[in-house]
């Protein structure tokens, strides 16, 4: 499997166009040609066209120099494209050749776009054949500067009422260089002289099928301190629901920290819904955060796995005497990461986990917005979140005094930190320095918090080793472990009241 940024400009074009020459354009020394490619390809998506309305492309495609499967993903202005063998025997790299899913299409880009499919079959939607005449442009040292396309386009949509079009356009696709960004300013030019103009379509599907993107996500006003409470918290949740999307298919491949990235999107999402909870209505915020809350959960036995078995491999590399002990609770952690991976795919893949990206799409397109969410939201969440904050600061220093508090009072007051620092910054577009300098507060209260709880679960991790089956020496090194972990939770505590005092 390879992915790499496609970047390219689309134009529309008269048959009887002709291709400027691209040896006149300033920067290119010299063009080459290729022969004539016809591409045949059967493009797929859902019924209810999912990947066309999120500008995703899913094709299979025959007859020039990169047959095989290629998903097409939005990267900004860009895209992003992953390209899969048509064959397993092609594929160089064994997760290449993942078995076809029952729609036929290879679970290696299946799993990509779950997010958005919610388990919902893929069909072929459409069949696209292109004649592709292309032009290579070359600038100094025999650097490609770019290609120039010149497709002849015939289309057939296969879904019900589909019809036959054809057309020709042009695609000039550049590098991502220097010069190949200067080719392109420079071949826009050329190519918009010669007639071509803008691209009506995002892509061929989009023109065969004439499906059109879902409406941009909401925006703040150009003036943010005009935007009512409501408009700010759905302009949040939608921001924290895309950033949920674009690390799901990362948690499915196991990239590093999309785990963690994915769980502070759900934990940013649910702390709109609780932090300001009176701006809504209804049962449904409330059970929305409930199964956000279960998510974070899932995700969570993961992360702190693999925060564990960092820290003990580390140790063991670091400190010698140490190291039969650090190397024996990563090894356990290791494994606690293993089965915790097992939850992870169950959920990802249930039911619940699609129902519940249901949940935050309703929540987002129809918002249960209450009455005193049309207030501005300067004089409305602003006051709020600041209130709270410094009340927040208050209780905990109070708490932390206390005779009686422990450790789990320590990991609540942690749990509301985070919360509040994601409330704030949802009303950080509106508010003044006073909250800005909150959620700095808050943020160097939540790392201190961290490191009492990261030193708590490394004690649990050391008192779960059963000291019968190991030798004396590792018992002693596990003992000093705890030790130390217990010192380190002492001093991050001890340091929280000075932290806390900030926040007021």
């Amino acid at each position: 499997m390879s992915d790499h940024r496609e970047i390219e400009t689309k134009y529309e074009v008269d048959e009887a166009a002709t291709v400027p020459d691209l040896a006149a354009v300033e920067g290119v020394l010299r063009t080459s040609t290729d022969r004539v490619f016809h591409l045949a390809a059967t493009y797929y998506d859902t019924a209810a066209l999912d990947l066309a309305r999120h500008r995703i492309t899913l094709r299979r495609r025959v007859g020039g120099k990169d047959d095989g499967w290629t998903l097409k993903l939005p990267d900004g202005a860009d895209r992003r494209e992953v390209t899969v063998p048509l064959f397993p025997d092609d594929a160089t790299d064994p997760a290449d050749s993942a078995a076809l899913t029952s729609d036929g299409v290879p679970g290696t880009l299946a799993r990509r776009v779950l997010v958005y499919t919610r388990l919902r079959p893929l069909l072929p939607v459409a069949i696209i054949e292109n004649d592709r005449y292309t032009t290579y442009a070359w600038g100094a040292d025999d650097e490609l500067l770019g290609e120039l396309a010149d497709d002849h386009v015939h289309t057939v949509s296969l879904l019900d009422g589909g019809v036959e079009k054809s057309w020709r356009e042009w695609e000039f696709e550049i590098p991502d260089t220097t010069a190949g960004h200067a080719a392109a300013v420079a071949v826009d030019r050329t190519l918009r002289a010669a007639g071509a103009r803008a691209a009506l379509s995002a892509s061929k599907l989009a023109r065969a099928i004439d499906s059109a993107p879902e409406p941009p996500a909401p925006t703040l006003p150009d003036r943010p301190a005009k935007a009512s409470a409501g408009r700010l918290l759905v302009v949040a949740l939608a921001r924290f629901r895309d950033r949920l999307a674009a690390h799901d298919p990362l948690v499915r491949e196991r990239a590093d920290d999309a785990v963690h990235q994915m769980r502070v999107a759900t934990r940013q999402l649910r702390s709109v819904l609780t932090e300001y909870s009176a701006f809504f209505t209804g049962p449904a915020p409330a059970a929305l955060s409930a199964e956000l809350r279960s998510l974070a959960s899932v995700l969570g036995g993961v992360r702190d796995a693999e925060v564990l078995a960092a820290r003990f491999t580390a140790l063991a590399g670091a400190s010698p005497d140490a190291a039969p002990a650090a190397a024996l609770l990563a090894t356990a952690q290791r494994e606690r990461e293993r089965t915790s991976w097992a939850r992870v795919d169950a959920y990802l893949g249930s039911d619940r986990y699609f129902t519940l990206l249901d949940a935050v799409d309703a929540a987002i397109s129809d918002p249960p917005l209450a009455k005193r969410a049309e207030r501005p939201a300067t004089s409305s969440l602003a006051p709020l979140v600041h209130k709270r904050i410094r009340a927040f600061g208050r209780d905990a220093a109070v708490l932390l005094a206390a005779a009686g508090t422990n450790d789990d009072d320590v990991h609540a007051i942690r749990k509301q930190a985070k919360r509040l620092r994601y409330a704030a910054g949802v009303a950080e577009p509106v508010s003044g320095k006073m909250i800005r300098h909150q959620v700095a507060a808050l943020a160097a209260v939540q790392q201190q918090l961290g490191e009492f709880q990261d030193a708590m679960i490394a004690r649990d991790a050391v008192a779960a080793i059963d000291l019968g089956s190991v030798d004396s020496a590792t018992a002693f090194a596990l003992g000093r472990l705890d030790g130390a972990e217990e010192r380190r939770a002492t001093d991050a505590r001890a340091a929280l009241p000075n932290l806390l005092a900030r926040l007021s």
